[in-house]
């Protein structure tokens, strides 16, 4: 288990988990199973590159913590994919997940998860100090 999601587990037996906002827990449990993803991820690709018998059983770890993910997700998911949901959750109950296949639905999922900001880092505006006046004039100032 990565050090992070360690850290992002969450006592479900505690009062205290309760009296806390329930969407920012849910939002580090499904940030902790990503972070979960991508490290296996690296280690897939590292067991794939030097043609290590790891390799199986690393892509059949990816395809279950995408399936944790998907269900954690799953309404989100919907509510945002539209077709690509239908498309996925198809994909996520098969067996016989490509290499392809895996990453298409990772990153399907990690868009869906970058529109809602879960994981969207790159949100500040930028400013162009050098048109000062015509940003003004567009504000109206």
């Amino acid at each position: 288990m990565s050090s992070i999601l360690f850290l992002l587990m969450v006592d479900f037996n505690s009062e205290g988990a309760f009296s806390s906002n329930k969407g920012h827990i849910l939002e580090l449990l499904i940030l902790g199973r990503r972070d979960e993803l991508i490290n296996t991820f690296q280690i897939w690709k590292e067991a794939k590159s030097s043609n290590s018998s790891k390799e199986e059983s690393l892509k059949h770890k990816l395809h279950s913590i995408l399936f944790a993910i998907f269900l954690e997700t799953k309404e989100a998911l919907k509510r945002n994919l539209n077709e690509d949901y239908n498309l996925i959750e198809k994909e996520i109950l098969q067996n016989t997940l490509t290499d392809s296949d895996i990453l298409n639905i990772f990153f399907k999922i990690n868009g869906c998860l970058d529109e809602l900001s879960l994981i969207k880092f790159d949100s500040k505006k930028k400013y162009d100090s050098r048109q000062v006046e015509q940003e003004n004039n567009e504000k109206g100032l």
